[in-house]
């Protein structure tokens, strides 16, 4: 997406730096009653690679079932480096053959004095094993103040596995850019293959 236009200094994974170490990071993770999980982490900087810098992450994540047909799952997480702050919601449904899944986070000093919204929602259905059909809804303000300047991204397509070690996933996107004088992207379309061992 062109970030450049959209005055976003930073595009992509936060390790995108092929120079940048890599962070250390010490992460605690337990199970308590009733479905219930909390996890926390404390690491060398992840935005700010710097031996003065710090990553304090913590997450609590409840999931159960209901007659194994329906299934949930709801999660709360909050993350602080430096002045920068970011916390959200996740969680997802599932039923028979439906699964979906929603995140939300806001981001305090992403960009530097201002609070920036994401949100994230995605609907799947396994038509047949190894097929599944999604939609895709993403959305992102870099500065919820400005009265424009978001952008959303729908995706469609598929998602299939012809075995259980590799994905193969066929995907329209369709960006749409709320800024005066940037041209919304053509549509993008995409084929990737993952495999894992």
């Amino acid at each position: 997406m062109r970030t450049k236009q959209l005055g976003l200094d930073n595009e992509g994974l936060v390790f995108n730096d092929p120079f940048q170490q890599p962070p250390v990071i010490l992460e605690l993770g337990v199970p308590m009653l009733g479905g219930l999980h909390w996890t926390s982490s404390i690491s060398t900087g992840i935005i700010n690679n710097s031996e003065e810098s710090n990553n304090l992450t913590t997450q609590f994540t409840h999931s159960s079932s209901i007659n194994n047909k329906f299934q949930y799952m709801i999660g709360f997480n909050y993350m602080q480096e430096n002045n920068f702050t970011m916390m959200g919601f996740s969680g997802g449904l599932s039923y028979e053959d439906f699964t979906w899944t929603f995140e939300a986070d806001e981001a305090e000093n992403w960009i530097d004095g201002s609070t920036s919204l994401a949100l994230y929602d995605e609907l799947a259905w396994e038509i047949i094993q190894g097929i599944q059909l999604i939609g895709k809804y993403d959305f992102f303000d870099p500065k919820t103040e400005w009265q424009s300047g978001s952008i959303s991204r729908y995706t469609f397509g598929a998602e299939i596995y012809p075995f259980n070690i590799m994905e193969i996933k066929c995907q329209i996107r369709i960006n749409q850019i709320d800024k005066d004088k940037v041209e919304t992207p053509d549509p993008e379309y995409l084929i990737q293959t993952h495999f894992w061992f």
